[in-house]
This record gives C-alpha cells, structure tokens and sequence, in this order.
C-alpha cells in the first residue's frame, strides 16, 4: 500500500514547487519594499504575549508535552481512552530509519495503537520517501499527509520571523533554544500566527544537534580570516547565505540532495550540518576535516494538519501529545546523545580530523556572528523583537 501511495504521490509531487532541503532549506526571499528580505506573504510576529503554553512539568524535556495553540487537552498517558473512532494519519519524515527521530516515532506508533485499542494509528514514510521536508510540509498543508517533520527555520517561507531561528550565535546552547521556543510568549504567539498561516498546528521541538562547519582540502578554517574565498554550500534563503558569510567563507546555494556531488566535484569546499547529518548522508566520504562551531542547533518542529488535528477526539489527542514528551522529548535526548557519539566514531574511521572548539579562533567567530546580526537583523523589525528578547530572557 505504501509503495502505490507513493506512486501517486510522484504525479502531485512532480507538479508541485522546486525541491528545497531534504529537510534543511527554505525558499528564497522576496523583497518586502523596504530593503529587508522577507518571504512573499509572511505577516511576521504578532509580538502580543497574551497567551502562553502550559508549562513543561518536572524533568521533561522542553518541547513537548502540549500543542501549541490554545483550548486543546494536555498530555496524558494516563488518560481513559473511550473513543472508538478508527483514524490512520499518514507521516511524512525525511531521516533515514536508524536516526533517532525515526526510531523515536516507530516507538510512538506502536504505543499509541495499544492505548487506543488499534484505533488510532500512524503509517509513517521515513527518508524522503514523500519528497524534501518542504514538498512534504506542502502535502501536510493540504491534508494529504496528517503530520510532518520539519527544520523550523522552514517555516520563514511562509513567516518570515521563523527565520531567526538561523542566526549564529543567538542562543548559547540548545538548551536554552529549546526552553524559548516551548515557553517564550513571544514564540508562542510565533506557533498561532504560524497555524493562521499555513494551517499548521505545531506539536513540539526537538534538537537534532550543533550545526558546523566541515571542509575537504582546506588547511586555514580556524578562524573567519581563513575561510574568505572559500566556497561553502548554503540553503537558498538570505538568511543562511548570511550564515555562511559570517563563518568568513562564500555561501554558495546547493540543494540537499546535490550536496554530495558538489562536495566530490569541488564545486563546494564545505558544507555545515550537524554531526548526524554529516554521516547519514555519507558527506564524511568527500570531506577531510570537522570543525567544532556549532554556530546553531539544527531544530526540527512536528506539525499536523489542524483540520486533521481538529477531528482528533481530546483522549487521542492528549495520548498522542502524552507519547511526543515520552519518546521525541525524554527518549530522543538520550538516544541523540549516543546517536551523535556514533556519528563522531564514524566520521573518525573515515579518517576525518575532528577540531574542537580550542583549537578554534572562537572569539573571532562569535565577533563576526555578532557584528552580521547587528548591521542586518537588529534594525529589522521582524527580527529584531526576538532577538532582544531571548537576549533579555537569558541574561547574555
């Protein structure tokens, strides 16, 4: 069955946009007439801060454990489950089976067709099999599939404020993104405009590990000085372009899927993704040398559809939110941990040099980050409420 519903999916898929990023890409920005770039249709952040989600209780990981709108159940594993209306979504996931996300989601589905008597159910299709994570948010959107997975930063092409989820150096550790993105008032309204938008509901965040830089024959990458003139691929959106540039390197757009060939035919020099990204998609084959940056953290957001959403029953609801805290928060933590220790082993054995942050110029990276985000993003209005914000929230 899984193999015809792809089938038919081809022909949609076929005449839908122009792939993005396997999961890591936004489209390019259009001008909003007053010289900041700004995806066609964003409405940017309502910046209220009239509601706020529940809060994340005891241990759990932030992220999880409710839905990001207002009037929906909370999460319970507990709950008494009486409804008995037969429902199957469909999941679209763009990493490979053995990436925690995918083993963390095979888990959920099989939990949540015991507590529902086998009436709630998930057929979930993992490493792109529906399309790039954007083709796949497209079919979300118009309820061909119920719920996706997808980069946040995504979302900018059709909200231009998720954008600043990119910028470098803006939260100082994953921690700290992840709490803003789950409690901030700020980001809360963010997930409800998002919804008016797209028709999205967001479910949670999860981290998927440090963005950095990693190159192949390039001796002078410790600092931004010796990046310049060095060709690294970048996502089409300005906003990763101006990542790059202020690594030091030249952003050069590649698409995901083209990444490999470039890498192997020099096209690009470099490339940055997390650790897990780097070996699933076999780049330590065409690359010599890891360079710990981590100048931003790879989040992935799970949306559903809200009419799909909106036809759950409130006891299938609150499990289903019940099994994201237990296995794509608590559960996912920890097998990223050892995921990402995996990875490093790997990209080892390939005979790939790892360069950790001391023996990196860091200072002149964070100069750099910094001095791009205040020429460019803080006069931006869009951006530049956040970006106060999580400065204010965190104490930097």
């Amino acid at each position: 069955m899984k193999k015809m519903f792809s089938m038919m999916l081809a022909l949609v898929l076929s005449l839908s946009f122009t792939a993005c990023d396997a999961g890591l890409g936004a489209k390019q920005p259009s001008n909003d007439g007053a010289g900041n770039d700004a995806p066609a249709g964003s409405t940017g952040n309502s910046g209220s801060g009239e509601t706020t989600p529940a809060p994340v209780s005891g241990e759990d990981v932030p992220g999880f454990g409710v839905s990001y709108r207002s009037g929906d159940p909370a999460a319970d594993l507990n709950a008494s489950v009486t409804s008995t209306e037969k429902i199957t979504w469909i999941v679209a996931n763009c990493t490979t089976e053995t990436n925690p996300q995918a083993t963390a989601l095979a888990a959920m589905a099989e939990e949540l067709s015991t507590l529902t008597n086998g009436n709630f159910t998930l057929d979930i299709f993992y490493n792109s099999e529906l399309g790039s994570e954007m083709e796949a948010v497209e079919l979300c959107r118009n309820n061909t599939v119920q719920m996706v997975t997808s980069n946040v930063t995504n979302m900018a092409t059709y909200q231009e404020n998720c954008g600043v989820f990119a910028l470098p150096y803006l939260f100082h550790s994953s921690d700290d993104m992840l709490e803003y993105l789950a409690t901030s008032p700020i980001a809360y309204d963010m997930w409800e405009q998002l919804e008016e938008n797209t028709g999205l509901v967001t479910l949670g965040f999860q981290c998927g590990g440090s963005r950095c830089l990693s190159t192949k024959g390039v001796k002078t990458a410790s600092s931004p000085d010796g990046l310049k003139g060095i060709k690294v691929r970048s996502m089409d959106a300005v906003v990763w372009q101006d990542v790059i540039s202020a690594l030091g390197a030249t952003p050069v757009p590649v698409a995901y899927t083209e990444l490999y060939t470039a890498l192997q035919t020099s096209v690009v020099q470099g490339q940055d993704n997390p650790a897990g990204n780097t070996v699933d998609g076999k780049f330590y084959e065409v690359l010599d040398t890891f360079y710990e940056t981590e100048h931003c953290y790879l989040i992935s957001a799970f949306y559903s559809n809200s009419d799909a959403w909106d036809s759950l029953p409130d006891d299938y609801k609150s499990v289903l939110l019940g099994l994201f805290q237990k296995y794509q928060g608590n559960q996912f933590q920890a097998d990223m941990t050892a995921f990402t220790e995996n990875c490093y082993t790997v990209m080892k054995d390939a005979g790939m040099t790892i360069v950790s942050q001391d023996e990196l110029d860091m200072d002149a990276f964070y100069a750099s980050a910094s001095e791009m985000i205040d020429s460019k993003y803080k006069s931006n209005a869009v951006y530049s409420e956040i970006i106060s914000d999580v400065t204010a929230t965190f104490g930097y």
